[in-house]
């Protein structure tokens, strides 16, 4: 198949390494399949010629080092990506020439959410949309058109949005759900982590709510590492976050999280490239995550890539439940909670039978997000 792949988040945020890694696999999967791809990158310019060019330049040298320098073109916009028309847009990398027969050519374009929006989305024959936020997209989508509806497929990780206790609204539409993939080649198992080693996560710092059925929703991951503030001083051990806290810290979070035991890093310096973003991983005794609150409150089902990520390098998870553990098994490798109670079990419990944890966690990531199933999952879903 020919096949399209629209983003519009990783030229602008070079530093996120995990991000990138996350994104990658995708490229990388659909191309060890077979498959012949395009990755269509959109960036809003900054204003500045000769750092739009930078940037243009860091982002193909990464690419260069997978592979898909040549397999990516860059539409460079002058003003917001709300509105797309393809004519305003400056294009970049060796396959600018060819891009519109590429347009017209091409079997699906994988839309990546929302990235790519109108009327350049119309100039595709056939569009699925890939939600990665479930919850998050659709509670946007009330107030804010995104075009979801100009897609001939919907595809989310929401894996309970059919569910009858979901809360998730569907806008009338038809949603199918599929697994985020690990592409596992890019990942290998390193020697385990010894105890003096942190649970640690990766995670964007925000205050954002939304507002759903006279509710308010939390999509801030400050709301949900503070509810186990206490964690490290209720286990005695380690833990640390990578949060983009900032230096602004208007409510002194980093000082907060610091007399509580909590160890914060910057995520832009431990985990700035999808390599540094591996041995970060590699490094940790395993992933304490907790989801933004509106995948809680909504019962999306959501698991995270950065979990898997650790999974697939053998660094068992502990997370918050979202309804997860209805299709994916959990108590080893992968533990939920939903207590601070819970949560410091869990930890004593992957600290007591750590290496059964490790193997377990591996075992997860092939047996249910193994690239083959998602890449079939997605074309197949898509027509």
């Amino acid at each position: 198949m020919r096949i399209v792949l629209g983003n519009s988040t990783l030229a602008a945020y070079l530093e996120g390494g995990g991000h990138w890694s996350w994104f990658l696999q995708y490229p990388m999967a659909l191309r060890a399949a077979g498959h012949q791809l395009l990755w269509l990158e959109l960036l809003r310019s900054s204003g500045n010629r000769e750092q739009d060019l930078r940037v243009l330049r860091v982002f193909y040298d990464r690419l260069e080092r997978y592979g898909l320098s040549r397999d990516c073109v860059v539409l460079l916009f002058n003003q917001s990506l709300d509105s797309q028309p393809l004519e305003v847009a400056e294009a970049f990398g060796p396959g600018a020439l060819q891009l519109g027969r590429w347009i017209a050519d091409a079997d699906v374009l994988l839309n990546f959410a929302c990235s790519i929006r109108q009327p350049l989305l119309s100039l595709f024959r056939r569009r699925t949309l890939l939600d990665f936020d479930p919850g998050h997209l659709q509670v946007s989508a009330l107030t804010w058109d995104m075009n979801i509806q100009d897609h001939e497929a919907l595809l989310t990780i929401g894996g309970r949005i059919n569910a009858p206790s979901s809360e998730v609204p569907r806008l009338g539409l038809r949603w199918q759900t599929f697994e985020p993939m690990v592409y596992l080649p890019a990942w290998q198992v390193k020697a385990a982590a010894g105890h003096h080693a942190p649970f640690t996560s990766i995670t964007q710092w925000k205050w954002e709510e939304l507002h759903y059925n006279q509710q308010v929703l939390s999509v801030s991951k400050r709301d949900a590492y503070l509810k186990y503030l206490k964690l490290p001083k209720l286990v005695g051990r380690a833990m640390e976050l990578a949060a983009n806290i900032g230096t602004s810290d208007p409510a002194d979070d980093a000082r907060l999280l610091a007399e509580h035991g909590w160890r914060i890093v910057d995520p832009h310096r431990v985990a700035h490239s999808p390599e540094t973003y591996r041995d970060y991983l590699a490094a940790s005794r395993g992933e304490f995550m907790c989801p933004k609150p509106i995948h809680v409150l909504l019962k999306t089902g959501w698991v995270s890539d950065r979990s898997l990520s650790y999974l697939a390098s053998g660094r068992p998870v502990i997370a918050e439940e979202t309804g997860f553990s209805e299709r994916i098994p959990s108590g080893t490798g992968l533990l939920s909670f939903n207590s601070i109670e819970a949560a410091a079990a869990a930890i004593n419990e992957v600290d007591a039978n750590y290496q059964r944890h490790c193997i377990a966690a591996r075992e997860i990531a092939e047996n249910y997000f193994d690239w083959h199933k998602t890449v079939d999952a997605i074309l197949s879903a898509s027509g």
